[in-house]
């Protein structure tokens, strides 16, 4: 698969991206990547990225491999003043990456704090609870619980799977990581009333589920999902970057032109900008 950038060229956009008013800049790293920036003092926030071969390293047998080498190195986030982890799964919390960030401030779901405390020597980790706020920079961010087939919390009821409301400069954006649609999902990111979501589109069925494979919003339900959300804008993720889960993303713009061709949408390349605007 053919990448639009990829390192110091990317790098270079992402320094030299001027943002105003009104507006947000983010880029796809791929599978459930993003990396979002707004005005200079609001800072830079990455959410899941995946930066590294470290699964089919861990495991050359592994059904999981890239399609395309990553479009960064984890080194190159060293500008960037968090990175949110939205659940456990090697392609979202990728130790490799987490262990070359230097002193990123690394906010995880708060069940997992002590294991990523041990496996990476960090020591800025921020445990994030479902449904409790905190701000980074201009970055306003709210965990929101997610549904990885199933809601799942520890003895503390601190839930393993989250999503991110974050607004900015203006902007509302919603990140929902892994998840399935529940009726609770829906009432909180309605009421965020985001202008951006980020979903999922890979789905899932017996034949994955059989492998372990957790499955995800299909394609419908991510088009669905953000109509009944009132989202201006939809980007779909999770769908490119392992052959054995995905979905074909063009059911997903057919199933849009079909029932809501009115709804805007936009399928990005790996290490492609976008810059949405008010």
């Amino acid at each position: 698969m053919k990448v639009y950038k990829q390192g110091e060229s990317l790098v270079k956009e992402i320094t030299d991206t001027r943002i105003y008013d009104g507006a947000i800049s983010f880029w796809n790293l791929g599978q459930a990547g993003i990396l979002i920036k707004s005005r200079e003092d609001d800072g830079l926030v990455c959410i899941d990225p995946y930066l590294s071969n470290s699964i089919e390293q861990a495991n050359p047998d592994t059904e999981f491999k890239r399609a395309y080498p990553p479009v960064l190195s984890p080194s190159m986030l060293e500008n960037a003043d968090a990175i949110l982890i939205t659940h456990q799964h090697d392609d979202h919390l990728d130790f490799s990456t987490l262990r070359e960030v230097g002193q990123n401030r690394i906010v995880v779901p708060a069940p997992i704090v002590s294991m990523v405390q041990s496996e990476t020597c960090h020591k800025n980790i921020v445990a994030a609870k479902g449904n409790e706020s905190f701000q980074i920079k201009g970055f306003q961010i709210t965990p929101v619980p997610a549904a990885h087939i199933r809601y799942e919390v520890d003895l503390h009821g601190n839930h393993h799977y989250l999503g991110y409301c974050l607004e900015v400069n203006g902007v509302r954006l919603f990140h929902s990581g892994d998840t399935i649609v529940t009726p609770e999902l829906i009432e909180k990111v309605k009421d965020f009333k985001p202008h951006v979501v980020f979903l999922p589109i890979n789905g899932g069925d017996y034949f994955r589920s059989s492998r372990e494979i957790v499955g995800n919003m299909s394609f419908r339900e991510a088009v669905e999902f953000s109509i009944t959300v009132g989202a201006d804008l939809v980007i779909p993720i999770h769908y490119d970057l392992f052959p054995n889960n995905r979905d074909n993303p063009a059911y997903f713009v057919d199933y849009l032109f079909t029932h809501y061709p009115n709804q805007k949408f936009h399928m990005m390349a790996p290490g492609e900008r976008f810059i949405y605007h008010l």
